[in-house]
């Protein structure tokens, strides 16, 4: 687990950024990070009850997109 210290200085990029530098969907920078650990989900889920689509709020941190963009490149 990451302390609060390290997260404070922690660079956070959102999924239409890595889209960006990727030059890809930022739908797909989603579905990629979406259950990857150290991934921060702020967003909200879904009430059946009152027809309410859930929200996903993806904030991922550089260490993060380093690991990800390591084991992406060794493909």
């Amino acid at each position: 687990m990451i302390e609060n210290s390290v997260l404070a200085n922690t660079q956070l990029y959102t999924p239409a950024q890595i889209a960006e530098r990727w030059k890809c969907d930022s739908e797909k920078v989603t579905k990629i990070f979406a259950e990857v650990p150290g991934v921060i989900d702020i967003g909200s889920p879904a009430d059946v009850r009152k027809r309410k689509r859930a929200y996903r709020i993806l904030r991922i941190p550089d260490h993060v997109l380093k690991q990800v963009e390591r084991k992406l490149a060794v493909r």
